[in-house]
């Protein structure tokens, strides 16, 4: 049973405030949420847990330990809970809508300029890479500032299988990213998709992202580059890099794979199927979630849970770092050897430097300085 003094669930009928604060709370939110979903956790837990107190912060790491086992990105499933706390069901389609907003429209408008640009030009490329680098910094941040809290609170008995279930986690992500692969690569067909095809790889891509977005590539990479499908695995391969550098869940690749397969209306479709599990986890079980979030007996356990999580997340962390540094094995990168003294650089930027917008500048202020960088080469 919850605790007595947990705190009270919201009102799923009569929703304690307006939907449109919310919406551009998070649209706000998710303008500036440059980093990926380690970025984003840590941002939603500053914004709406230490800043806006909209609810507790061991309550916010218990509530991601439950959307760990849960497929989706989690980034996108806290902000609908986050939502759902402070407005009932429809606030948290609210939140989730605000939140990738901004992501999907700038991923629209790179779907379709990805035809024209040539990703390997020297302006485009040192953009990219710039970018990714920034990215890398605000990782390290926010991967610091997950962890520190759950080691903190941990009893002292429960410090050494923490660490355990933490470095597991790391371990298991990084064997599945590296074992999972792409699917053979077939021959294409130019023949548009039909939307409501699209929509339901979307759907089938949003139920397997257990761990995060990577996870999903696979099965994307089987229907879009393998035999009758519509696109190159580099293009998938170039649809996730993009989406690594926006504002929004990484998840938002799929809007990419969706509008090269049928223009706007597929993307549209594509990216409603892949973010449907995340809405609809929030809006039909956040009920059951809140009364386990406040059961004693069950709080070990997603105590445990959210060290999962960030684990997880944080194995994704190094990948997206490995991968910026040139891979493994070693590949060519744009900035060569100067890759890595630029990441630490950047990191001591964003720990020094305190401010909210830190995100968003340096991501962009990167990725012009690597634009120029790419002219001048």
């Amino acid at each position: 049973m919850p605790d007595a003094d947990a705190t009270r669930e919201p009102s799923l009928d009569r929703p304690e405030t307006r939907l449109l604060p919310i919406f551009l709370a998070f649209l706000a939110f998710g303008s500036r949420a440059f980093g990926g979903p380690v970025v984003q956790i840590h941002g939603l837990l500053e914004e709406f847990v230490v800043r806006r107190k909209w609810t507790g912060e061991d309550r916010f790491r218990r509530a991601l330990g439950v959307y760990q086992v849960l497929p989706g990105p989690e980034a996108h499933e806290m902000c609908c809970y986050l939502g759902t706390v402070r407005g009932g069901r429809w606030g948290g389609v609210a939140a989730g809508l605000g939140f990738m907003l901004p992501g999907l429209l700038l991923m629209l408008v790179a779907s379709a300029l990805y035809g024209v640009l040539d990703l390997t030009s020297p302006p485009v490329a040192g953009a990219l890479a710039a970018m990714q680098i920034a990215a890398c910094a605000l990782i390290v941040r926010a991967v610091f500032k997950l962890v520190t809290p759950i080691w903190t609170a941990a009893s002292d008995t429960n410090k050494l299988p923490m660490l355990v279930v933490f470095v597991a986690s790391i371990v298991w992500v990084n064997v599945v990213e590296f074992g999972g692969g792409l699917a053979v690569e077939g021959a294409a067909s130019t023949e548009p998709r039909v939307a409501a095809a699209l929509f339901g790889h979307g759907l089938v891509a949003g139920l397997v992202t257990f761990g995060g977005a990577y996870t999903a590539l696979p099965y994307v990479s089987s229907v879009a580059a393998g035999d009758g499908g519509w696109m190159t695995q580099q293009a998938c391969l170039d649809g996730i890099a993009i989406a690594s550098v926006l504002p929004a869940p990484l998840v938002i690749f799929g809007t990419f794979v969706g509008y090269q397969g049928g223009g706007i209306a597929g993307a549209l479709a594509f990216t409603a199927g892949i973010f449907l599990p995340a809405f609809s986890f929030t809006f039909l079980g956040f009920g059951f979630f809140e009364r386990l979030v406040s059961w004693k007996p069950a709080r070990k356990t997603l105590d445990f849970l959210s060290a999962v999580a960030v684990g997880l997340i944080a194995g994704a962390a190094i990948l997206f770092m490995i991968e910026t540094s040139g891979g493994w094995p070693k590949r060519s990168v744009f900035f060569g050897g100067w890759t890595a003294p630029l990441i630490g650089l950047a990191i001591g930027v964003v720990f020094r430097v305190k401010h909210r917008l830190v995100a968003p500048v340096l991501v962009i202020g990167a990725g012009a300085a690597g634009a120029i960088a790419g002219l001048l080469a």
